[in-house]
């Protein structure tokens, strides 16, 4: 397999341009972050909330039409983790720097992907193998989301409820996140793990 015989392929598709919006859509998101950060009210709220859960949403229908509509192709296998990759890093970025998200969260987070880059490589240029995601990574997702939207809440949670209430700390989720990307990782590592053995062993 060559990135030749990817770009042969049609990938102008539904399931690729889902995508790219994604990644289209964060300069909203963005520029919504920092006008909430000064004002955080429910009706910014909800337009961040809006654009969150659209994102989510086509994360999950890139690859669903995908396979519905047989538009499987090497370079959607690429785009689709590379714009989560761009979405959840600027998420992660922006609920660092404004809203406490702890740090030892966001520089895991930030390894994590390293690592996850470096093997990919190794995978393709020295096994011949294009990982492909596991449960674990899609979950991944859907709680960077949850993570998001919850700490996003927060500035405006503090203006509607008690000092003391349970919603105000987000740092549960946080936690769930990182055991869940650990999990992705093991997985990963158990399941290409074995097939890098097998390979070695033929050689």
């Amino acid at each position: 397999m060559n990135w030749q015989q990817a770009f042969d392929e049609n990938y102008w598709n539904v399931s690729n341009l889902l995508s790219i919006v994604r990644v289209l859509l964060l300069p909203f998101f963005i520029y919504l972050t920092l006008l909430y950060i000064e004002d955080p009210t429910g009706t910014l709220l909800s337009y961040i909330i809006g654009i969150a859960v659209l994102a989510t949403i086509t994360d999950f229908l890139d690859g669903f039409l995908a396979r519905r509509l047989h538009q499987e192709t090497i370079v959607g296998r690429y785009l689709d983790p590379i714009c989560d990759k761009i979405v959840i890093l600027t998420a992660m970025t922006l609920l660092y720097m404004y809203f406490e998200l702890p740090a030892w969260v966001y520089f895991f987070y930030i390894g994590r992907e390293v690592v996850g880059v470096w093997g990919g490589t190794y995978l393709y240029f020295k096994r011949d193998l294009q990982a492909k995601p596991n449960i674990f990574g899609k979950v991944a997702v859907a709680l960077a989301a949850i993570l998001t939207l919850w700490y996003y809440s927060v500035p405006y949670l503090k203006t509607v409820l008690n000092t003391d209430d349970f919603f105000l700390d987000a740092t549960p989720i946080a936690y769930v996140f990182v055991i869940v990307h650990v999990a992705g990782m093991i997985g990963y590592l158990v399941q290409y793990g074995k097939i890098v053995v097998a390979k070695k062993q033929v050689y």
